[in-house]
C-alpha cells in the first residue's frame, strides 16, 4: 500500500477538522439547550422528580457527547502527528510546519481522553446544569 504524501495527510486533516469545527457548534447547541431545560426546570413552580431526571439525563448525555468528540479530535490529531513522525523516519521530508505538528502532539501512548482544562470545562458545564435542576430554591 502506498504511503499518504504529506499534502495529502494535510488535505485529509484540513477536512476532517472542518468536520469536527460542525460537530463543536453542534455539540455548543446542545449544551446551550441543556442549560435552557435546567433553567426552565428550575423556574417552573411544576417541576416533579420525572422532569428533574429527564433533565439531567439530556445535560449527562450532552455533555457526555462533547467529551466523546473532544476525545475523538485529540486522537485525530496525535494520529495524524504520529504519521508525520513515521514519513520522517521513512526518510520523507516533512515540512517545518509538520515538524513542529508532530513535536507537539505525536505520542507513544494511547490518546484515551482530551487535555485536562477540556475536562475541567466539561465537568463545570455538567455541574452548572445539575445545579440548576437540584440545588433547592431559596424561598
Amino acid at each position: 500500500m502506498e504511503q499518504l504524501s504529506e499534502f495529502q495527510l494535510w488535505s485529509m486533516f484540513g477536512t476532517m477538522s472542518i468536520a469536527f469545527a460542525l460537530r463543536t457548534i453542534g455539540v455548543i447547541l446542545l449544551i446551550w439547550l441543556a442549560l435552557r431545560i435546567a433553567a426552565n426546570i428550575r423556574a417552573s413552580d411544576e417541576a416533579n422528580v420525572f422532569m428533574k431526571l429527564l433533565g439531567t439525563g439530556f445535560g449527562v448525555i450532552s455533555v457526555a457527547s462533547a467529551f466523546y468528540w473532544q476525545t475523538a479530535y485529540a486522537m485525530y490529531r496525535a494520529n495524524t502527528a504520529n504519521y508525520l513522525v513515521e514519513l520522517q523516519a521513512g526518510g520523507t521530508q516533512v515540512s517545518p510546519g509538520g515538524t513542529g505538528f508532530a513535536n507537539s502532539f505525536a505520542t507513544t501512548d494511547p490518546v484515551t481522553s482530551p487535555a485536562a482544562i477540556i475536562i475541567a470545562f466539561d465537568v463545570i458545564v455538567l455541574l452548572m446544569i445539575l445545579g440548576q435542576i437540584w440545588s433547592p430554591k431559596k424561598a
